[in-house]
């Protein structure tokens, strides 16, 4: 367990910039021209090397961004992307009956609303994390009325997102925060939600209370070090942290637990008495439930509130999706809070991890679930 309240956040890994399904986050670093990437020359307005690393600027008309091997782009390929309208137009007419300009490469235009779209996205965001392909080509569709989800044009689209992301300046937003609360997070905290990095408790804390400020006449989110605190101190060490709040007014209490390199989640059913461990490894730890019990039985004393003093029992949830890796268990506890709170089925499954990380770092984002 790391110090200054940091758990479950490796460093972020390098890799390729891209996955079919969402970006990959790389640091940032000058293009190396004798690297082994192709030069091709874009339209202007497409972002070009920038300046000082932060610091970005547009592309002069004669300038080169870097495109990997990785994407395919011969020099064939380049001058496919950009062919002039002429041409488009006696490709479309070859093809009559079907969408126009569905089949033809990107224009000039398409490029620059590219970027455009990528520029709002970074600021908004600080990074090209939670992004994925089908996003940038949807709102393509919607500006141009133009089909763009075709494997050649949403190849170029992808090809494009590349680029730009390995231009300095455009990995991250330095000095990006997302503030709510008493929470900020950082780069540093929402890069645990790329790839397969484990989840921190700064992740963890901000989105339970963003799930408890979401109904918050019904759920009380516990903090992340509250089951560590119990465990070692026992309820002398946490008697204060409910001082102003009756858990037994509130219908659901959602307590996240971290045990050495592993997330997994304790439900409490106030009005039914019964404590539920939910576990994406669905290993059977009998501990946590019993220590749970004695607290709420110790609360029920200091609260007066001995009519919650007996009748708990405790359950193991079995048939919940199972993780296959060993790293989003984290995301997985998210999604089981979320769901137990807004009383919505657990319909995800490990397939889903790329899509939901991303989509909680926009919820992150923004201090709001997507409900």
């Amino acid at each position: 367990m790391a110090e200054d309240g940091v758990r479950g956040s490796p460093p972020v890994p390098s890799g390729p910039p891209m996955e079919e399904d969402g970006l990959r986050w790389t640091p940032k670093s000058p293009l190396d021209p004798n690297s082994g990437l192709l030069s091709c020359t874009l339209p202007n307005g497409f972002g070009g090397p920038s300046g000082p690393e932060g610091e970005r600027s547009l592309a002069p008309p004669d300038a080169s961004i870097l495109i990997s091997n990785v994407c395919s782009i011969g020099d064939h390929m380049a001058q496919e992307l950009f062919q002039s309208s002429d041409l488009d137009t006696a490709e479309e007419a070859e093809r009559p009956g079907e969408k126009t300009g569905q089949h033809s490469p990107l224009r000039e235009e398409h490029v620059t609303c590219v970027q455009s779209i990528l520029d709002e996205f970074l600021q908004i965001y600080g990074s090209l994390i939670p992004l994925s392909t089908d996003e940038v080509v949807e709102k393509l569709e919607d500006i141009f009325q133009q089909e763009f989800s075709t494997p050649s044009r949403k190849g170029l689209v992808l090809q494009l997102i590349q680029s730009y992301q390995r231009m300095p300046g455009n990995a991250m937003v330095r000095g990006f925060r997302v503030t709510y609360k008493r929470h900020v997070l950082t780069m540093d905290d929402l890069g645990t939600l790329y790839g397969q990095n484990w989840l921190n408790d700064q992740v963890m804390n901000m989105y339970g209370d963003l799930v408890m400020d979401t109904v918050p006449e019904k759920v009380h989110f516990f903090n992340s070090f509250f089951y560590d605190k119990l465990r070692t101190k026992g309820y002398d060490g946490v008697k204060r942290w409910t001082k102003n709040v009756d858990i037994f007014n509130k219908e659901l209490l959602l307590i996240p637990i971290h045990l050495e390199v592993h997330w997994s989640l304790i439900s409490v059913d106030v009005r039914r008495r019964t404590i539920t461990y939910f576990d994406s490894q669905r290993t059977l730890n009998r501990r946590c439930p019993k220590h749970i019990a004695k607290y709420l039985q110790a609360e029920a004393v200091k609260k007066d509130r001995l009519d919650f003093h007996q009748g708990w029992k405790g359950y193991f949830k079995m048939n919940v999706a199972r993780q296959n890796n060993d790293s989003d268990c984290g995301a997985f506890v998210l999604q089981y809070c979320k769901h137990l709170a807004l009383s919505q089925p657990f319909s995800f499954t490990q397939q889903d991890m790329p899509k939901l990380r991303r989509q909680i770092y926009k919820e992150l984002c923004h201090c709001k679930l997507t409900v």
